[in-house]
């Protein structure tokens, strides 16, 4: 009887030891979501201050500073911009508020210069943001792809660690056709992005170009959108980082008018 049980119990212990790699294996729309949680900042309850470079085709180049935050507000995520320099652009806000499962993030922009705030429309969200590579659909922290369109298609290196690679097709506010998404496996941060334009062409690219720890958490200190079919590109540069516990009123659209 000894040895005819021998062999089963082996093969449950072999079972329970495998049991929870099985359960723990991540669908694609898991790891986006945790990426699009961290972000590449991942700024919950952290303030940053930062700076967008563009340096356009012909040479010409733009610095603007802004200090951005989030926190979770009723269970959905609200990141906050504030823009400092240059004066053109001092005091412009702008809310962003995750949206519900596959809806697209409800952005507010406060304009000093107009003393109020607007929504950007669906429409809209293709434009350049405050005239850089980004657009509004980058500040959801996707290229506003859908969850359920998301695959995992395998695994390659970047900045020499091992990354998730997603790929999946972009939702239709989204100026991109599809999205090929690059999220370290250690840290769930967005390491690199490819997005093809809407006839399939290749548009742009997103990398991180330096990852830094602070405290509990890793973000990518330095980043770049280049923009394949203009010849732009605009660097993202953390300036400074701190701990900050902002209530919920400060992340609604009264607080944008409110500087």
């Amino acid at each position: 009887m000894r040895n005819t049980l021998a062999p089963l119990l082996c093969a449950a212990a072999v079972a329970l030891l495998l049991a929870p790699q099985v359960l723990a294996a991540d669908s694609a729309a898991d790891i986006a979501r945790r990426s699009r949680e961290r972000g590449a900042l991942n700024l919950l309850g952290v303030r940053a201050e930062l700076k967008l470079t563009t340096v356009l085709k012909d040479g010409r180049r733009k610095e603007q500073v802004l200090s951005s935050t989030a926190k979770r507000v009723g269970g959905r995520l609200h990141s906050l911009a504030r823009f400092s320099q240059p004066a053109s652009v001092a005091g412009v806000a702008v809310l962003t508020v995750e949206g519900a499962p596959g809806e697209p993030a409800d952005i507010s922009l406060y304009l000093p210069k107009f003393k109020r705030v607007r929504k950007v429309a669906k429409g809209q969200r293709g434009q350049s943001f405050m005239e850089t590579d980004f657009t509004y659909v980058d500040l959801g922290g996707s290229g506003g792809e859908r969850d359920e369109s998301l695959r995992l298609v395998g695994e390659t290196k970047v900045l020499d660690r091992l990354a998730h690679v997603l790929r999946g097709k972009a939702g239709p506010d989204s100026p991109y056709g599809e999205v090929t998404l690059y999220v370290d496996k250690e840290t769930d941060v967005p390491v690199k992005a490819e997005y093809s334009d809407r006839e399939g062409r290749p548009l742009k690219v997103y990398r991180a170009v330096r990852l830094k720890k602070f405290k509990d958490r890793v973000v990518a200190s330095e980043a770049v959108m280049e923009n394949l079919q203009t010849g732009s590109r605009t660097t993202l540069e953390v300036l400074k980082l701190e701990d900050v516990q902002l209530g919920d009123e400060e992340f609604t659209e009264r607080a944008l008018e409110r500087g």
